[in-house]
């Protein structure tokens, strides 16, 4: 995992690597992954031929692939069309600009991890400048002691190349905004200017809980999803103000979720359940307030929606609220972002390609421990939609 400040070299060291392990270790099997298609031709031409050299080497400039004099070939595929690099096994997996690439998370998932399967030597390299909080930003933690040890991740300042122009290096200083600076030129994983939530590194220190204490209350805020989202249920503990337990599951029929969410209720018994009852939520609540449990429908309009994450982001930003280290939840939290919308309008969203599911739970179950929960209960179902606008 290499983070590099613009024009650092991470390109050019990444190409002369593939190079020599191709050369090394015949019938080796390679993908490059860039940004955008349009830009391969162009990567081959001013980075490979260079470092081919003389070296007797193949280009199919209409299928994209480079094949050695050794067997070891390398397809070349972008991030606009994550399927189209399916189907196929790798041993050495390259992704160039990854700060950007990673932004949607699920093409290091579902795309390019099971494509490494095959191989227990098989071998991944990010290269790129950050862009913000992300799975990008995540591998960079992973490779720093003591972390994982199968993971190692390094960081330069574009001023780790010495072919670059010392004099326009200090005037860029002087003329970029600190933060463009600090995140293109010195590399520096900065929280996004659209980020939502600050402070999330901090709040990872609650103990996990599998069932109720006696005497506590407790409440839980679920999020519903049928195919691609994953249903998610956050369970808070209100005198300690803490999120200490995660439950999160997909695709599963609604019968199927209704009985793991009202298994999880008697594990906290009389935990009042605020669950999104927008759009298909609606019948699910319907089943879980007939199964005797306490359930509050709310209805997510984009004003109830902004108040229930803006309630969540100060309470993280002042810290005043804990969570179980549940990973998922604290990228999802990391990513969040308010994104302007052509009519001017801004949109409370998850980053293209990412998921909000649990920040969705956790908000809801925010807002539960905050109210205390039997007040809001008028019998085994309220909607709350009214009460939160």
């Amino acid at each position: 995992m290499y983070a590099k400040g613009r024009r650092a070299g991470g390109t050019r060291g990444a190409v002369s690597r593939l190079v020599e392990l191709a050369h090394h270790k015949p019938g080796s099997r390679h993908l490059w992954v860039d940004t955008v298609h349009r830009n391969i031709d162009k990567v081959v031409a001013r980075y490979f031929r260079p470092v081919l050299g003389r070296a007797p080497y193949k280009w199919d400039a209409t299928n994209k692939v480079l094949t050695f004099v050794t067997s070891a070939c390398c397809d070349f595929g972008s991030a606009e069309r994550p399927e189209n690099l399916e189907g196929w096994a790798y041993d050495f997996i390259w992704v160039n600009e990854a700060g950007h690439v990673l932004r949607d998370e699920s093409i290091y998932y579902n795309t390019l991890l099971p494509m490494m399967l095959e191989s227990s030597q098989a071998q991944r390299f990010f290269i790129g400048t950050p862009k913000g909080p992300g799975l990008f930003q995540s591998m960079f933690g992973w490779g720093q002691p003591p972390e994982h040890e199968n993971w190692k991740s390094f960081r330069h300042a574009s001023h780790r190349n010495s072919l670059l122009n010392a004099g326009e290096l200090a005037r860029l200083k002087q003329h970029m905004p600190e933060r463009e600076y600090r995140q293109e030129i010195l590399a520096e994983f900065l929280e996004g200017e659209g980020a939502v939530f600050r402070g999330v590194g901090s709040i990872a220190t609650a103990q996990p809980e599998r069932e109720a204490h006696p005497a506590v209350k407790y409440c839980i805020g679920v999020d519903l999803a049928r195919y691609g989202d994953y249903t998610v249920a956050w369970v808070g503990r209100s005198d300690l103000r803490a999120g200490v337990w995660c439950e999160r599951f997909q695709r599963l029929s609604w019968k199927i979720q209704v009985e793991r969410l009202a298994s999880l209720a008697r594990r906290f018994p009389g935990s009042p359940l605020y669950v999104d009852a927008t759009g298909a939520g609606d019948p699910v609540c319907e089943d879980l307030a007939a199964a005797g449990l306490p359930v509050v429908r709310i209805v997510l309009s984009a004003a109830t929606k902004r108040d229930l994450i803006d309630a969540l982001a100060v309470s993280i930003e002042q810290q005043r609220l804990s969570i179980i280290p549940d990973e998922t939840t604290l990228r999802e939290l990391e990513a969040y972002e308010v994104r302007a919308l052509p009519s001017g309008a801004n949109r409370l969203s998850a980053p293209p390609g990412r998921h909000d599911d649990c920040v969705i739970a956790l908000a809801l179950c925010h807002w539960g421990m905050g109210r205390g929960g039997e007040d809001l209960i008028l019998g085994s179902a309220t909607v709350m939609s009214e009460f939160l606008e």
